[in-house]
């Protein structure tokens, strides 16, 4: 199964105006969904919003009129950010924000990213999103909505039904071991 990289579409609705585009971040997080724009992983994966990052889609470096428009201001993770860093290139990169984004990139249901184009695969090679960490992250959240799920359907379960006892039981120990794993994943990052 092919989908969309994002998770759902960042936009931009913020209408302050700064000098300094750090001062953007509370609304930049929340526009972007707590989520790179770029590669869509979740910034609590990653440290959290103190260590996700603000790039400028057209670099400040190149374009320094832009440094402080938030149309121009993307919330990312620092593997993103520091992948990008001052690249520019016209018909290169694409305003995560756009739909165009989609018709060029792609996640496959392993979670990889994959590229549908020219201009994509200049995305997917210059932001690294290629990088096994990407998939795993989104499996990570994958694995966490389905515990939910299941969680959901347990609560539910007639409790006197014991034809599904032992099944229960089963769950439990293994959601007790996923747990385990992002533990171990967690305190790695």
């Amino acid at each position: 199964m092919v989908s969309k990289v994002q998770k759902q579409k960042p936009t931009r609705n913020c209408t302050k105006i700064y000098k300094n585009y750090g001062s953007f971040k509370p609304y930049i997080i929340n526009d972007f969904n707590n989520r790179c724009g770029y590669c869509d992983d979740l910034d609590k994966f990653n440290g959290g919003k103190n260590n996700y990052q603000i790039d400028h889609l057209r670099p400040k470096k190149l374009f320094s009129e832009l440094e402080t428009d938030y149309n121009n201001l993307v919330y990312c993770c620092p593997f993103c950010n520091r992948a990008k860093w001052d690249k520019w290139k016209e018909n290169g990169f694409i305003d995560p924000c756009s739909d165009l984004y989609d018709e060029h990139l792609e996640r496959h249901s392993n979670g990889q990213i994959k590229y549908k184009s020219l201009r994509g695969k200049y995305i997917h090679e210059n932001l690294n999103l290629f990088l096994k960490r990407h998939e795993l992250l989104w499996l990570i959240e994958k694995v966490k909505e389905q515990k939910k799920e299941l969680k959901f359907y347990l609560k539910n379960l007639d409790a006197k039904d014991n034809k599904y006892q032992k099944i229960i039981n089963q769950f439990i120990i293994y959601d007790d071991k996923i747990e385990d794993y992002y533990e171990l994943y967690h305190n790695e990052i």
